[in-house]
C-alpha cells in the first residue's frame, strides 16, 4: 500500500467568536475531519483505535465546518477541470 502526503496551506481564517481555539487544536480537528471525509479513518475511532471523543466541541464542529468547506472548494474546481476543453 502506498501512502500520499496532502499539505492545506489555509492563509486566512476568520473567525467569528468570542475566543478563538488554540491553533494545534483546529488543526487537530480539520486533519481528523478530513481523514473521516476521505475515507481514511473510520468516523468513530481515532489513530489508535480507540473511541475518538473531542477534547472540545465546539472546535470539533468548527474543524467539520472548515473541513466540508475545503472538500466543496476541491469539488467546484474539480467540476471546472472536467468540464474544461483540451486543445
Amino acid at each position: 500500500m502506498t501512502t500520499s502526503r496532502v499539505e492545506l496551506h489555509i492563509r486566512r481564517l476568520e473567525l467569528d467568536a468570542a475566543t478563538a481555539p488554540s491553533r494545534a487544536a483546529l488543526c487537530a480537528a480539520v486533519e481528523a475531519e478530513l481523514a473521516v471525509r476521505l475515507g481514511l479513518a473510520p468516523a468513530d475511532r481515532d489513530r489508535g483505535g480507540r473511541c475518538a471523543v473531542p477534547a472540545d466541541a465546539a472546535v470539533a464542529a468548527l474543524g467539520r465546518q472548515v473541513a466540508l468547506a475545503v472538500l466543496r472548494e476541491l469539488g467546484a474546481r474539480e467540476t471546472v477541470r472536467a468540464g474544461e476543453r483540451r486543445p
